[in-house]
């Protein structure tokens, strides 16, 4: 029997739909270094819709990749839904890998077209020339030196510029599901770094996991802080999660210091932040300089990336009043796979110790230990061998790597 429910599909088009259409009025919070400056879902969703013009006119087509080399931002988030609603293919570049690295991720994926931050502008300029697929650049902000861009061979455009220049009317249309909607390299492998492929199915059943209670329990009356780079694993899903439940974003940009966090918590009252534990011990160290800094808006510190001491959770819980949730995963699982929340069950001792873990799988996800010869190991906690997961957001092999 087949059911006879519709075949909508599922894809970051209508996670910005949904976004713009009836979250309108949410906002998007910007660090300036001086202040912030402010957008809603309905504001960013009209600029998302030049985007898509301007990069049509500018040639990109089909599943073109378009990188970005940016910092946590508006355009940033701009990117992250305009491209893959328009069928393209978003591609984060990481800031912080070497030159060579870039040049060669870039090279491998094959992009048509950067976004790059201003304040970057140096930094890209020494790969650009080498980025011989690379036909276009968009520069934004207003307070960076194009100069060094010049002589590239690229067309290189100042964003606002392009996009002042488009209609915000853009019909988006679904893609198939299982196309490309978004990539990662991971260096965490042998040899050169290798790329994952998120699909827009992907990409939305990991939003709506992040959303669900044994998740990250996004919700409308959230306002988020990603510290962690959105070129990094999607900022744990944290942007599409937030556009598909309504909840505000509060962008650090290039403000990611101990000290502008910690104020920025203070004054634009997030209720959920992620970040890694350097960063977190950090912002802990800043606050014994600072003691008249609030905290209290926080219900929710997500943290990942590496292990998280206890110590650490209970200097926030026992001194800013603030719970810390720990959660693995990688570039491979889009990247949440397990959360380390206590079963209701569990007692303050065995709670503790299952904070302390990596957690448990969130609903879509599988994960064994198998031993040397495949066999799966028993589920006693003490058991040691190779970890396998599955899941509908869990890649299965790596982008044109043959092995």
């Amino acid at each position: 029997m087949r059911s006879t429910m519709q075949g909508t599909p599922l894809t970051v088009a209508s996670i910005l739909r949904h976004g713009v259409e009836v979250h309108g009025d949410r906002r998007v919070i910007t660090a300036t270094g001086d202040g912030f400056r402010r957008s809603t879902y309905e504001q960013v969703g009209r600029r998302c819709g030049q985007l898509a013009n301007a990069l049509r006119r500018l040639g990109i087509a089909g599943d073109d990749r378009v990188a970005t080399f940016q910092w946590n931002n508006q355009e940033h988030l701009e990117a992250y839904a305009a491209v893959p609603a328009m069928g393209a293919v978003l591609h984060t570049l990481n800031i912080r890998l070497s030159a060579e690295q870039i040049r060669f991720i870039a090279g491998h994926a094959e992009d048509k077209a950067v976004i790059v931050d201003s304040s970057l502008v140096p930094l890209l300029a020494r790969v650009l020339p080498g980025l011989d697929t690379v036909k276009v650049v968009l520069v934004t902000g207003d307070d960076g030196d194009l100069a060094p861009l010049e002589g590239s061979g690229k067309a290189v455009l100042r964003y606002e510029d392009v996009l002042g220049a488009e209609s915000p009317e853009f019909a988006w249309t679904d893609a198939d599901e299982d196309a490309g909607a978004a990539m990662c390299y991971t260096s965490g492998t042998t040899g050169d770094p290798k790329g994952v492929v998120y699909s827009h199915r992907s990409l939305y059943l990991h939003s709506m996991a992040a959303c669900t209670g044994n998740g990250l329990g996004i919700a409308e009356q959230d306002r988020i802080l990603p510290i962690v780079p959105m070129f990094h694993a999607n900022a744990w899903g944290l942007p599409y999660a937030a556009l598909m439940a309504g909840a505000e974003l509060l962008m650090p940009d290039r403000f990611m210091q101990a000290a502008p966090l910690a104020r920025m918590v203070h004054t634009e009252r997030p209720t959920v932040a992620g970040a890694v534990p350097t960063i977190w011990n950090d912002v802990l160290l800043h606050t014994d300089k600072d003691s008249g800094l609030d905290f209290s808006s926080l219900r929710l510190v997500v943290c990942g990336g590496s292990a998280v001491p206890r110590s650490l959770m209970e200097a926030f819980e026992n001194r800013l009043g603030v719970t810390i949730l720990q959660a693995w995963g990688m570039t491979e699982t889009s990247p949440m796979a397990s959360v380390a929340r206590p079963a209701v069950t569990a007692g303050p001792a065995d709670a503790w110790r299952m904070r302390a873990t990596q957690g448990r799988p969130v609903c879509g996800v599988e994960m064994r230990i198998v031993g040397d010869d495949g066999t799966p190991q028993p589920r006693d906690g003490q058991a040691v061998g190779e970890l396998e997961v599955r899941g509908p957001w869990v890649t299965g092999s790596y982008y044109q790597v043959d092995d």
